[in-house]
């Protein structure tokens, strides 16, 4: 139960830091973050696999 509760505050806060840093960077920036997430899960997807 311990270690969930960590993975929910972190994803808490990662949504917080990601909603202070949309205010402030433009929105080409938002574009390169989605391309290098979803590039690192489709890595992640391809070494489970």
């Amino acid at each position: 139960m311990r270690k969930r509760n960590k993975t929910v505050g972190g994803v808490i806060a990662a949504a917080g830091v990601m909603v202070v840093l949309s205010l402030v960077l433009p929105t080409s920036f938002w574009w390169f973050v989605l391309g290098i997430f979803l590039i690192c899960v489709g890595i992640t997807v391809m070494k489970r696999c």
